[in-house]
């Protein structure tokens, strides 16, 4: 069964250097609404790059129009990496809708406003692309890179199934905020947890083992004890099985400068996991900066370090790009009309 189609594939540019012929693939995954700011996270990749560093950016497309498409390449210096939009077969997209649509009834606690059915390809990412690409980093589109991907796409992956950054604001699946119900799951209350904004694939094992329809069958199975759709599906189905990446590579600036000032119970428990100086080293200088939760750059104009979303939107063809007191109301007006079809 064919998952993609790459018939409008658009190369950026080709090198002649030795990076060339090991190249870092970078997978993400996008629908319209998200067209911006995957921009804005490609373009930061690209800045933070050696010179001579080529990539491959490979962008599942969830429905991104063409004139974004064209504005998104137009955005990328013409130089270190080529870009291919895969198109999702109606096969696939069916797929994933039958573990996606769940009855009103069920409650995972999710904000279906910001989670998008984009998000669950990453579970099938192995079947998506080519066989011979053994290794990818998956990004999600909503974070901006501020150190070299090389030092990432470095890190050996050994025998697990992926590499992430343990999450600050749910360290274990028996933390209240992981909405998992780990006891019916049969996973000890202990197991960390981690963030899937930013991983590190092993996608040779994850063929060998055949893990993406397992993930779909898993997560139909389960949906009542599963919260935060496939974040906590992975979480649940990797236990033991994942490695721990250095937090910088995957920092939550929500937790950080959001929750800090605030008595929120996750935000001390997670700020007792490091050092002080890995905490300051995570707080000044963090590799991948995450806008996780609703409170994002171009949403709220109250989003932590917002400042480097906008540092790299200005490197890119939405340049100048503000949330204004117009886009504003025009949300506003969007969110109570959705909210008033669904009554």
């Amino acid at each position: 069964m064919s998952f993609v189609s790459t018939e409008n594939s658009v190369q950026v540019q080709k090198s002649e250097s030795d990076h060339e012929r090991n190249p870092i693939f970078i997978v993400c995954a996008a629908d319209n609404n998200y067209a911006m700011p995957l921009a804005v996270t490609m373009r930061s990749v690209i800045e933070n790059l050696k010179a001579d560093r080529k990539i491959i950016f490979f962008v599942i497309d969830g429905g991104i129009t063409t004139f974004n498409q064209q504005k998104i390449l137009k955005s990328l210096p013409n130089r270190q990496c080529d870009v291919q939009f895969l198109q999702i077969s109606d096969a696939l997209v069916k797929l994933i809708r039958e573990a996606h649509e769940l009855p009103e009834s069920s409650d995972l606690g999710i904000k279906s406003d910001y989670v998008s059915i984009a998000s669950f390809y990453r579970l099938l990412i192995s079947d998506i692309l080519p066989p011979e690409i053994e290794k990818v980093i998956y990004l999600d589109c909503d974070l901006i890179v501020e150190g070299d991907l090389e030092q990432l796409w470095q890190v050996n992956l050994d025998e697990n199934y992926l590499l992430a950054v343990r999450d600050t604001w749910i360290p274990n699946v028996s933390c209240p905020t992981a909405k998992l119900n780990y006891e019916q799951l049969g996973i000890a209350p202990g197991s960390k947890y981690f963030n899937a904004g930013v991983l590190v694939l092993n996608l040779k094992k994850w063929r060998a083992n055949q893990m993406s329809p397992k993930a779909l069958q898993y997560f139909k199975q389960n949906l009542p004890y599963i919260g935060w759709y496939d974040q906590g599906l992975l979480n649940a189905l990797l236990v033991g099985q994942w490695g721990e990446l250095d937090p910088r590579w995957n920092f939550n600036a929500t937790s950080f400068y959001d929750y800090a000032s605030e008595n929120y119970l996750p935000w001390h428990e997670s700020k007792s996991m490091f050092s002080e100086e890995t905490y300051n080293n995570l707080v000044r200088h963090p590799f991948i900066l995450h806008y996780v939760s609703v409170k994002k750059p171009w949403t709220s104009r109250h989003t932590p370090r917002k400042d480097l979303f906008f540092k790299y939107i200005d490197m890119t063809l939405w340049s100048g790009w503000r949330l204004t007191i117009w886009r504003r109301l025009w949300r506003r007006l969007v969110r109570e009309f959705k909210t008033a079809m669904r009554r």
